[in-house]
């Protein structure tokens, strides 16, 4: 093996003199080391150098237990020992073989007995000395960076509790409104003060969990971004389900003013209705399945949508079991268009329009 040229592959031996590089290998040696065996020990007093030339190591420490850590695996092309070497200081970690290795060992007492030892010496540790600072650099930023997942790791395990804890309320809210329905404490599920009663209830945890968690409007879906073009691809699609849903309503002969179950299809039901709509939007589409595909690192939302869909759908059992079937499927049209357009005018447009026209076809 050719050692000089070895060396010259390495980024601190490779702007050295010819004469300095000449003194290294006059003393430097070729080892050849089988797996597992132990190449440079933690809090050996030795300072040798060693470049690995072919094969892998590990680096290792012991911590206060007593059990082994292991820090990196290194490879053909880097340094060993480097820092012993260049401030005589005990072995900070050992450096265990993973595979049959070979190493160019340059012994330091070695080095500083030639002739011109101190000044090769001084040369080398020079050049090591900008290639640590510059591999210091980059584990600081390692280390930051595997800082900086772990405090998102905590944040996400946090903001998922609020979230459990969240969903929970959701249900007990619901649980608690069914339970006044079935023992008939409310007559007329659709009574308008009933109605915004609950949705009212249904705000409370939306709140505090955006508030908690300070999930930013743009989050929930609510950005000028795409706007237009939702609200334009909303629009299409209410005018396309609106054409079958007027021959419908041509060929029954017209319109009552009264939906069953006591709501009228007035001006005012038509307003309370959209500021319904848009509160049911923002919990269940830009909160709820927001935080689904979140948690769950759903990236193309097909389970966010479900969930999302069976927990919205759930939430309306107090209207009944027909209620809970229709919003089930319509919540899943509703939660594609928001994957798509990713904005929630569009999707709150289609919700409010065919709920209108559900009103509208039941008034026949």
């Amino acid at each position: 093996m050719n050692v000089i040229d070895r060396l010259k592959e390495h980024e601190a031996f490779a702007h050295l003199d010819e004469d300095v590089l000449n003194g290294i290998v006059g003393v430097s040696e070729v080892l050849e080391v089988p797996a597992t065996q132990v190449l440079i020990a933690e809090g050996d007093k030795s300072s040798d150098l060693f470049l690995l030339v072919e094969g892998e190591a590990q680096i290792v420490r012991q911590d206060n237990a007593g059990r082994t850590i292991p820090l990196n695996t290194v490879g053909p092309g880097d340094c060993l020992g480097e820092l012993a070497f260049l401030d005589g200081a005990p072995r900070a970690a050992s450096v265990i073989a993973q595979t049959p290795c070979k190493l160019i060992l340059i012994p330091s007492e070695a080095l500083k007995k030639l002739p011109d030892g101190a000044v090769i010496s001084g040369e080398l540790k020079a050049a090591l000395a900008s290639v640590v600072v510059e591999r210091a650099r980059h584990l600081s930023d390692g280390m930051l960076s595997a800082l900086r997942e772990q405090l998102e790791a905590k944040t996400l395990q946090n903001q998922f509790g609020y979230f459990l804890v969240f969903t929970i309320a959701l249900y007990l809210i619901s649980t608690s409104l069914f339970y006044l329905v079935a023992e008939k404490y409310v007559v007329d599920v659709y009574d308008p003060e009933f109605s915004w009663q609950t949705i009212l209830l249904f705000a409370i945890p939306c709140l505090v969990i955006i508030k908690i968690m300070k999930i930013p409007p743009g989050q929930l879906g609510l950005r000028k971004e795409g706007l237009v073009k939702s609200l334009v691809q909303s629009f299409l699609i209410c005018a396309a389900i609106t054409v079958p849903v007027l021959v419908y309503l041509m060929a029954s002969g017209g319109l009552r003013q009264t939906v069953s179950g006591g709501a009228t299809v007035d001006l005012l039901f038509l307003l309370q209705y959209f500021i319904h709509t848009v509160f049911q939007e923002i919990g269940s589409r830009g909160l709820l399945q927001g935080l689904f595909q979140k948690f769950l690192a759903d990236t193309k939302g097909h389970r966010s949508v479900f969930l999302t869909s069976t927990i919205f759908a759930s939430l309306h059992l107090t209207f009944g079991v027909d209620a809970v079937v229709i919003t089930f499927f319509a919540s899943i049209v509703f939660g594609y268009i928001y994957l798509y357009q990713k904005n929630l005018a569009g999707v709150i447009l289609v919700h409010y329009w065919l709920g209108v026209l559900a009103a509208l076809t039941v008034a026949i």
